[in-house]
């Protein structure tokens, strides 16, 4: 039993799946966005973690242009907590 000619038919099957679609992709980018994000702010806060230990010792400490700040901080044993 049909209720719709099979060309009005075939339109609800596609924005059905387009729907089904964008239901599991829309979740999938957002959550990869945010990861960026917040991979980003934590680049930001070893930043500052480092200029601020660099502000506070006598040494000279030679960071190199592009260096990972996060990667410094766990060199030197000053890891940002989690």
């Amino acid at each position: 039993m049909r209720f719709f000619k099979p060309e009005v038919q075939r339109v609800i099957n596609v924005v059905a799946i387009g729907a089904a679609v964008g239901a599991v992709l829309l979740p999938v980018t957002w959550g990869y966005r945010r990861g960026q994000e917040a991979r980003a702010w934590r680049e930001t806060a070893c930043a500052y973690r480092l200029r601020e230990a660099v502000r506070q010792t006598n040494s000279m400490l030679t960071v190199g242009s592009g260096a990972d700040a996060c990667a410094t901080l766990s060199r030197l044993g000053l890891d940002i907590a989690p």
